[in-house]
């Protein structure tokens, strides 16, 4: 099987793909809901190679404006919602059994099952973000789709905190450690350093989602509307990340923007050119404001209606010049400055209420420190042969060669993060920017290194 797995991801790389269409098919058909009982079982990581693959290979569709098939399939066999179930198990399995499994130390063997648990929700989010971009998409999600609400909201309100709070801005700008620091780290300590960066990268994605469903609000069932616009009032929640962008920041007396998921010093005469996932909150809440149905529904109060007038201060030419409708909103703004948004139309509506998240909680409300203590034994700290197998499975998901030939980017080193020009010359799969960092990196490495290159040996 293993061989066949090498032999199709070295075909899709010579044909420029991860998947084939065929492929990207049957790996959809498979996808199914797994209960958080059996997160990082094998079950459960067959499946994240799945998604993580299918997420790779959608954003190669998008970049090469070819056949989006990934989309396709995903809509076709209606598993949209099953993705965004995925996504909700795996955010309440991190707030609920996550912290019972660091009092377990669960990484103390090994960091990597962690990692790619962890990592799981960037996967789906990044997937949910490519697809639904497209109307058809976010129509097949249906009433999942007020989980997903609820869940964006949880990330906005992470990024709004983070504008208002200095030492987060402090915190994302501290030197990298050095190698020492690093070695000196336990497990669990290199997990978190590893992963700290995580919740904003999904944030950042998820505001692009808000967008994609400001686009295509009209689409979606009924009561997702009212979730958005009065529940969580969406268009006064968006505000702060434009008059306080988390965004930017200094870092050393740099100016430094975060651009296409990196952190990138600029000129003080590109403070306000927009990044994508600045045009992207001006959109949404373009949409939200500028929508009939959206100003027909929305219950404007005095709160809400002097937070949105905070914008006013921040068009400048730079902006309108970029994104050109935006002197509609500007005209809109000051309109509402001299009077309030007429009454919402009032219309006979019972509430929908998400049902994913309500549901997993029923059933394992009182059960996060068993399924920690199960997991523990059967996923994160398991046997040579189980551990020989996951590590089969990782390497043939993340094939370097495959993705190097797809998604060219500079190598970092797996102590500093400083560009890295050597890899492990047994396993293929760590960098190093000198000499002193691989073999200080030795003693960590050396368990997974003989693991990978256990798998590489062909069978006897």
């Amino acid at each position: 099987r293993a061989q066949l797995q090498k032999m199709s991801a070295t075909a899709a790389a010579e044909e420029g793909c991860v998947l084939t269409a065929n492929e990207a098919e049957a790996y959809v058909e498979q996808l199914k809901t797994f209960p958080i009982k059996e997160i990082a079982s094998p079950g459960w990581l067959a499946q994240h190679e799945y998604i993580e693959k299918l997420n790779m290979q959608a954003h190669l569709n998008a970049v090469q404006q070819g056949e989006e098939f990934v989309m396709e399939a995903l809509i076709s066999y209606q598993k949209i919602p099953v993705l965004i179930h995925e996504l909700i198990c795996i955010a309440l399995w991190r707030e609920k059994v996550y912290p019972e499994l660091v009092k377990l130390d669960f990484a103390k063997q090994s960091t990597m099952t962690p990692y790619v648990t962890l990592y799981h929700e960037a996967t789906l989010v990044s997937l949910l973000e490519t697809v639904l971009y497209h109307r058809e998409a976010l129509e097949s999600g249906g009433d999942a789709l007020l989980d997903l609400v609820d869940y964006l909201h949880a990330n906005v309100v992470f990024l709004v905190a983070r504008c208002q709070d200095d030492e987060s801005r402090a915190a994302a700008s501290t030197k990298k450690l050095n190698t020492k620091e690093f070695l000196a780290m336990t497990n669990q300590q290199q997990l978190e350093d590893q992963t700290k960066n995580l919740p904003f990268d999904i944030a950042t994605k998820c505001v692009s989602i808000v967008r994609y469903l400001s686009d295509h609000i009209t689409s979606t069932p009924l009561g997702c509307m009212s979730r958005i616009l009065n529940t969580f009032d969406f268009p006064a929640l968006l505000v702060p990340l434009v008059t306080a962008s988390p965004w930017l920041r200094h870092n050393d007396d740099k100016l430094e923007k975060y651009v296409d998921g990196k952190w990138m010093e600029i000129a003080a005469s590109e403070r306000f050119s927009l990044s994508k996932t600045e045009a992207q909150v001006w959109l949404a809440l373009y949409n939200f404001l500028m929508e009939i149905e959206c100003r027909k529904k929305y219950k404007l109060s005095a709160g809400s209606r002097n937070e949105l007038l905070r914008l006013r201060g921040h068009f400048n030419e730079v902006v309108v010049d970029q994104i050109p409708v935006l002197n509609e909103l500007r005209r809109f703004l000051e309109e509402l400055s001299l009077s309030a948004l007429p009454e919402p139309q009032q219309s006979l509506l019972l509430e929908q209420c998400p049902e994913i998240r309500e549901h997993l909680m029923k059933v394992n409300g009182t059960k996060w420190k068993k399924i920690a203590e199960h997991q523990l034994h059967t996923a994160f700290i398991a046997d040579e042969a189980t551990r020989k197998q996951q590590v089969a499975r990782f390497a043939e998901t993340y094939n370097l060669d495959v993705l190097d030939s797809l998604f060219p980017e500079d190598p970092k080193c797996a102590v500093c993060g400083e560009a890295a020009a050597n890899r492990c010359s047994r396993c293929q799969t760590e960098w190093y920017c000198r000499r002193q960092c691989q073999v200080e990196h030795w003693p960590k490495h050396k368990s997974i290194c003989n693991l990978v290159c256990a798998q590489k040996q062909p069978d006897k």
